[in-house]
């Protein structure tokens, strides 16, 4: 993936997740730690995905070129505009 656009399409998962904590913050204690902790799950994946520098490749699944099927979810669901 250009890396251009992998960043900004992190920067917008990342403002998502962040709201996600910030709403966490005012809910009661159940809600809040199960919307922090399912906040946190996802950056641990999408860490985990995170194309490599040299070669753009996904660094856990070794999908070249396109975006792999984590951050498609991610994109899909936290930003609504992928379709197909």
């Amino acid at each position: 993936m250009d890396e251009i656009l992998f960043r900004a399409l992190a920067e917008g998962v990342g403002r998502y997740l962040d709201a996600v904590e910030r709403l966490a913050a005012a809910q009661p204690r159940p809600a809040g730690s199960e919307l922090r902790r399912m906040s946190a799950a996802w950056r641990a994946l999408l860490g985990l995905h995170r194309p490599d520098g040299a070669r753009g490749r996904c660094s856990g699944c070794e999908r070249r070129a396109a975006m792999c099927t984590a951050w498609r979810v991610a994109a899909a669901y936290f930003l609504r505009r992928l379709r197909g």
